[in-house]
């Protein structure tokens, strides 16, 4: 996925994953989303230093459904070459 959306190409039961890391004086935050309708959160906020967060669920998604993660409001992540911030899934089964 190189757009930062997936869509289902099947339908079927699919495991997402998502780890998300931000530096203080600001929270982290995403939110897992289905088809604009918010699913799932991972969100942190610490006083000082960095902090990690992460969340997991899994979904019946029929095909054309999507599946993306947005910036939770108020907060900031933040990134460098170690790659913190991350997004997987995969399917379980199909289901016909």
């Amino acid at each position: 996925c190189s757009t930062g959306l997936f869509t289902a190409p099947v339908r079927g039961v699919y495991h997402f994953e998502f780890n998300i890391y931000g530096t203080s004086p600001y929270s982290s935050g995403a939110a897992l989303m289905k088809n604009g309708q918010h699913i799932c959160l991972a969100y942190e906020s610490q006083p000082s230093g960095g902090s990690a967060s992460s969340n997991g669920v899994t979904l019946l998604l029929e095909v054309g459904d999507v599946v993306f993660l947005r910036l939770w409001v108020n907060s900031m992540i933040r990134d460098n070459n170690n790659h913190f911030n991350t997004f997987s899934g995969h399917l379980y089964f199909t289901d016909n």
